[in-house]
């Protein structure tokens, strides 16, 4: 694993940019601490790479690398698992190798095969690519997004990074907060592509390439789809399609474990990390170390789950359990650890079980993607349950419309605010009367199922947005965008944003910062688009949510110690924030300090601040949404 950064100035007018490069491959080096290079022979052009080695150790795997001929010049962060198959296929053709590595295999692949190579690699991968013979610039980001890539063009130069902190380092960087990101942010809690935080630069999107020639400017063409391959839904009985799936996850788990160095797996206890350990574990003669994190507060721990997993399986099972003396002391690197704005607070103990696994392996497997390929989700049935109801009241919906709207809500809130009764019991108010009536609201309102499914994960809405920072323009993609049933339609929205936007930055960064490499083996391709041409009711069936594996899992793991409500991977915040967390609310959210400032409309700021400390549980996401904005702000503007 690695971190690149690179310029195209196509005025050759610069004369700090390959200064400015060193600075950038330096502040990846979290990203790759063994080794480090630029290349810089050509005027106007540099590429750098800084090096975590997996896979051939020696100096062969030094980049940038150059090819046979001399003639295309590749930073390469990532895995591409099926090098060694590839590898054959090139040698037949003529090709010689030096190392044992995939990036030289990678790098002949392009030359023997242009863009199109890419149609052959299983894996990860962020690559750049300097063609001196046409004079042209190409990146590629792998199909679901796991590895980053950020570009920017200002007319002048071009400048491409794994992570904003190799942009900031060229002196053509002009950090112009874009307020359209900032909304994006405030209402989803990240932020989708192509925007980032800043004006004129973008994320490359999953599944796509970028070329930048001597005219004009960058160009991006999508090379993969999944609804390409959902267009083609699978035949065959349930026993056949499961064993299919069963051989296609070994494959791709085993894939995985081709390494120069230890690899451990991530485990919850959950369905999807129990699956990739226990197919891992068979027939092994070491046994595996696995690796989980739990909180004292039992309604978020799940590490006792984890626990007893491992011990069916037989792995070595290292656990930690994290406190608000970690959290504490963490918190203040959070605008250096993601970058860019980030909401979801699972990134701390990410974060931690990432440098626990990182004292005994280079490589961890996780085990995300499969509540998105396998319509895992359960507020997915929620979601189709109300619908469905929507649906069936449609001639009354304009007239529930109108009575939604008329709701005096505010007006009950405030006087449930103003009882002589406990914290609790007036939570259990709000709880029974307000969010309910608001969740009813905002189904009955939503012209559509994906308006709806937006606005259930809304930290504020959209006319809260525009209040909080004088307007915002979405540009996300609702579900209704998508093909298939409405279970279908949920599935693809969040692999094509929730997904890449959150739950992989919150592993790329969290792994990459203790220089761990993390692998994502239910996201190899080709589960993904043998999960989507599945009949829904193998994802979502009579065993419940992702039907399918649970069938595999329950060969190797008893049904009950899986069988459980789905908790999701998250720390206790409303506890910490008015605990041992609550000077960060104070020392950042200040109302002198947010006037300074500019972005936000302070009143609005206090009154959510005064609710959560008054009581009100609702306004949790709404501080730690402003708190980790804070956080990334002071840090970097």
């Amino acid at each position: 694993m690695c971190g690149i950064a690179g310029y195209v100035d196509r005025e050759q007018q610069s004369h700090t940019l390959a200064g400015d490069l060193d600075l950038a491959v330096g502040a990846l080096r979290h990203r790759g601490p063994n080794d480090q290079g630029t290349w810089l022979q050509d005027p106007g052009v540099g590429l750098g790479q800084t090096r975590l080695s997996i896979l051939d150790l020696s100096s062969n795997g030094h980049q940038p690398m150059v090819s046979e001929d001399g003639q295309v010049i590749m930073a390469y962060n990532g895995e591409v698992y099926n090098f060694a198959d590839i590898r054959v296929e090139l040698e037949a053709a003529g090709h010689h190798f030096r190392g044992t590595g995939d990036s030289e295999v990678i790098l002949a692949a392009f030359r023997e095969w242009g863009l199109t190579a890419v149609d052959r690699f299983i894996g990860m991968f962020a690559i750049a690519l300097w063609d001196r013979t046409n004079g042209r610039l190409q990146l590629v980001r792998d199909r679901l997004g796991i590895k980053p890539l950020y570009y920017g063009w200002d007319g002048s130069v071009f400048c491409f990074g794994s992570e904003l902190k190799a942009l900031r380092q060229f002196q053509h960087w002009t950090p112009d907060i874009d307020r359209a990101a900032l909304g994006d942010y405030l209402q989803f809690g990240y932020i989708n592509a192509p925007r980032s935080i800043y004006k004129n630069i973008y994320k490359l999107p999953p599944g796509h390439f970028l070329e930048f020639g001597a005219e004009g400017p960058p160009q991006l063409t999508r090379y993969w789809s999944v609804l390409d391959a959902q267009k083609s839904p699978l035949t065959g009985t349930e026993e056949e399609l499961t064993d299919q799936l069963e051989h296609l996850l070994r494959d791709a788990f085993a894939l995985r474990m081709v390494s120069d160095v230890p690899v451990g797996v991530f485990l919850s206890g959950g369905i999807d990390s129990s699956l990739v350990t226990a197919i891992l574990q068979q027939g092994r003669d070491t046994p595996l170390h696995t690796f989980t994190i739990g909180f004292s507060e039992e309604r978020v721990d799940e590490s006792r789950h984890a626990r007893r997993v491992a011990e069916h399986l037989g792995t070595v099972h290292h656990e930690r359990i994290m406190d608000p003396g970690q959290a504490k002391a963490l918190l203040p690197q959070w605008g250096q650890l993601f970058d860019e704005p980030f909401f979801d607070s699972s990134g701390l103990p990410t974060y931690l079980v990432s440098q626990m696994a990182g004292e005994q392996v280079t490589v961890v497997l996780s085990a995300d993607g499969g509540d998105e390929s396998f319509s895992g989700y359960g507020v997915y049935e929620t979601m189709l349950a109300k619908w469905r109801q929507h649906e069936s009241l449609h001639r009354l919906i304009p007239a529930l419309r109108t009575m939604m709207h008329l709701l005096p809500l505010k007006s009950l809130d405030r006087l449930i605010a103003k009882l002589p009764i406990s914290t609790a019991v007036r939570n259990g108010l709000r709880t029974k009367f307000i969010d309910r009536a608001v969740q009813l609201r905002d189904v009955v309102c939503a012209p559509t199922l994906g308006a709806a499914y937006d606005a259930k994960f809304s930290i504020w809405r959209c006319d809260e947005i525009r209040a909080l920072i004088d307007g915002y323009d979405p540009i996300h993609a609702t579900a209704d965008a998508y093909p298939g049933t409405a279970a279908d339609q949920l599935s693809l929205c969040d692999l094509h944003h929730y997904l890449p936007g959150d739950v992989l930055t919150k592993v790329d960064r969290a792994t990459m910062a203790v220089g761990l490499e993390g692998r994502e083996p239910l996201l190899d391709h080709r589960i993904v688009e043998f999960a989507l041409r599945l009949p829904l009711a193998m994802r979502r069936g009579t065993l419940g949510p992702k039907h399918v594996l649970r069938r595999i899992l329950y060969k190797y793991v008893p049904r009950e110690l899986i069988e459980r409500p789905k908790q999701g991977f998250a720390i206790p915040l409303r506890e910490w924030l008015r605990g041992d967390l609550s000077h960060l609310i104070e020392q950042h959210l200040d109302a002198g300090k947010l006037r300074k400032q500019g972005l936000f409309n302070v009143e609005q700021v206090t009154e959510v601040v005064a609710a959560f400390k008054a009581g009100d549980d609702r306004m949790t996401n709404r501080v730690w949404a402003l708190l980790a904005f804070q956080l990334w702000h002071e840090r970097w503007v």
